[in-house]
């Protein structure tokens, strides 16, 4: 049984990390944390190809079910948890409800990925570049970090210090010696449609950025 997330599906630029996460790889199944998991719209994908995955949220509807709000109103959100279930994944999934902040793993990973998390506005009590260390710390030396951001095109971004504009990404990496940083790339304004939690059609700007951790950090 495959089940959906109510955010939509991953872009095409996900699966090709799982891809490279899975051919650089240290063990077999490669393991990668999600912070900011959601209803497991990146989870599932990589769960589904062998991954062990160590999945992170606040949110306890998000990973458990609930009501959210939809275009058509109060909507039900079956949860991570239970899609896990339906897809009989359980043993390659661990669901983690806290801020990631404060709830560390204790080990790392191959892969470490983030998409948009860090903007929300719950996370501005934390400066970006504490939440970005504390995110790549995670990684394994030699593993893969991959930064899904959003940039400030909508009105309600502009400002805030946890939505910078492109470069800032890149210079955050290249100043730290552990990182080398493959690419940082910008992408074009795209239009979402109406989801939970968000239910207009709305504009989003994307970047994302790709590093590997040095060996020997």
């Amino acid at each position: 049984m495959k089940t959906s997330s109510l955010w939509g599906t991953p872009p095409s630029r996900f699966y090709r990390f799982l891809k490279r996460l899975g051919e650089e790889a240290e063990g077999n199944p490669p393991t990668l944390a999600v912070v900011g998991c959601a209803d497991g719209k990146f989870v599932l994908p990589a769960a589904r190809r062998g991954f062990k995955v160590w999945a992170i949220d606040i949110d306890e509807i998000a990973l458990f079910g609930g009501m959210k709000q939809d275009t058509s109103g109060e909507v039900h959100m079956p949860g991570l948890r239970s899609r896990v279930k339906d897809e009989d994944l359980e043993e390659l999934v661990e669901i983690v409800h806290g801020d990631f902040m404060e709830s560390a793993p204790g080990r790392t990973f191959d892969g470490v990925f983030t998409s948009g998390a860090l903007q929300y506005s719950n996370n501005m009590e934390h400066s970006l570049t504490q939440m970005v260390d504390a995110v790549g710390d995670l990684v394994r030396p030699g593993g893969l970090f991959y930064l899904d951001y959003m940039l400030p095109y909508e009105e309600k971004y502009k400002g805030r210090p946890n939505c910078p504009e492109a470069p800032w990404w890149a210079e955050y990496l290249k100043q730290r010696p552990q990182w080398d940083v493959q690419y940082n790339r910008v992408m074009e304004p795209t239009l979402d449609r109406a989801h939970v939690e968000y239910p207009v059609d709305h504009y989003h700007q994307w970047g994302h950025a790709l590093a590997v951790r040095a060996p020997s950090a």
